[in-house]
């Protein structure tokens, strides 16, 4: 009998009567149930292959949001979440008695009406866009994510490890980047180990996150007062890094480093390499159907791997720009709830890198601008985590809604 093509076998094999089909099926597809039934792996392979490529032509294909213009749809959803959420800050504002021009006037000159807000604001977005960026890139792949703030520590630890060991002995241009790859590799390998564990005994990653959040933590505070520690401060606190291992300054005067221009690029790199290439087509569809990514020929082991890998090394990169950016040294308080955010922003951003964007530019402002709201205000400190709940309610609260309607 001649050779079939892939896509001939089971329609000449189904004329055949269904006992005689099932025979001539390969026998690694035997025991799959009928309706279950694809084409072979190498076809589906291609189909893979040629559907990534596909994606680069269809704006809409690479984007986890759904409908047909999702950067509208997301603008809408924000905007009118926006709207709600400053109308019940106003009420929340009122019942504590204050001022609500001046509350909304204050946070946004604190955080954009000067060249020293816009500083803070910047260095504030960095490791809120590489944090949440990390979430989402996980969540894409059907993973939680609870462990930015571990990857952080991971990553800043390794930094400063290198920083101190060949620092002095290197030039900017040499150091800086070898620094940075270094936080890069100690997030990526902090992320794998949950990976390795999920994909090999079936562990949930997120009690593996979240464990390795306190021995990140612990880690740090070992090596912050004991090797690395600086004994004039007294603190948990290493010493300074050496000047080699610096970011240049984007606003000298106002302290503004240029991280975020590096965060800015790795994040568009991350939402390329998932939108626009086979690995992330992979990465989506793994996290979208695992059984049908699965008969498609993707391997899931090696699939959950790398993602988590690269959500744990966009995390490590956020440490080791913190800590040769912001800080210039490495110290226990590191990530002041920073991965806690990150998972706020990707929810508050669906889960799309653009509304990751602009969620991360809108958490910086109110952090910032809740800093001096207790002084100008006279609102208590948590009144800005307040906002934030707030805004993160109205979006879940106008997203369930539109959905509601679209179903209807």
């Amino acid at each position: 009998m001649p050779r079939l093509r892939c896509i001939g076998r089971r329609r000449a094999a189904d004329l055949r009567g269904p006992r005689r089909a099932e025979a001539a099926l390969p026998p690694h597809r035997r025991d799959v149930p009928r309706h279950d039934r694809r084409r072979p792996a190498s076809c589906a392979v291609r189909s893979l292959r040629h559907r990534a490529l596909d994606g680069r032509r269809d704006p809409g294909a690479s984007g986890a949001l759904t409908g047909r213009s999702p950067v509208v749809t997301a603008v809408v959803t924000y905007l009118v979440a926006v709207a709600l959420a400053a109308a019940v800050s106003a009420l929340f504002i009122l019942a504590m008695r204050g001022d609500v021009v001046l509350a909304f006037r204050t946070i946004l000159s604190s955080s954009l009406g000067s060249v020293a807000g816009i500083a803070q604001t910047l260095n504030k977005i960095s490791p809120l866009l590489l944090g949440s960026m990390a979430v989402m890139l996980a969540r894409q792949g059907g993973f939680f994510n609870i462990g930015v703030d571990g990857q952080m520590y991971a990553g800043a630890i390794v930094t400063t490890g290198v920083a101190f060991a060949v620092g002095g002995a290197l030039p900017l241009v040499v150091m800086l980047p070898l620094a940075l790859l270094a936080g890069f590799a100690g997030g990526a390998a902090f992320g794998a180990v949950p990976g390795a564990l999920r994909a090999r005994w079936g562990v949930n990653e997120i009690f593996v996150t979240v464990m390795l959040n306190f021995v990140a933590y612990y880690f740090t505070e070992w090596v912050a007062t004991g090797p690395w520690n600086d004994p004039i401060t007294g603190e948990a606190i290493t010493r300074v890094l050496p000047e080699s291992a610096t970011l240049p300054m984007l606003l000298p005067a106002a302290g503004a480093h240029t991280g975020i221009l590096i965060a800015i690029a790795v994040s568009a790199a991350a939402a390329v390499l998932l939108g626009r290439t086979l690995l992330g087509y992979e990465i989506r569809t793994a996290g979208d159907n695992p059984r049908a990514a699965t008969l498609g020929g993707v391997r899931l082991g090696r699939i959950t791997l790398v993602t988590l890998a690269l959500s744990g090394a966009l995390a490590g990169l956020a440490g080791a720009i913190e800590v040769v950016g912001y800080h210039n040294r490495l110290i226990l308080g590191l990530t002041p709830g920073y991965g806690a955010m990150a998972i706020l922003i990707a929810v508050l951003g669906r889960m799309h890198p653009l509304g990751v964007g602009v969620a991360s530019v809108l958490v910086a402002i109110l952090m910032v601008g809740a800093d001096s709201l207790q002084r100008s205000v006279k609102l208590p400190a948590s009144a800005g985590a307040v906002f934030q709940a707030i805004v993160v309610l109205c979006v879940l609260l106008v997203e369930a809604r539109s959905a509601r309607r679209a179903r209807a």
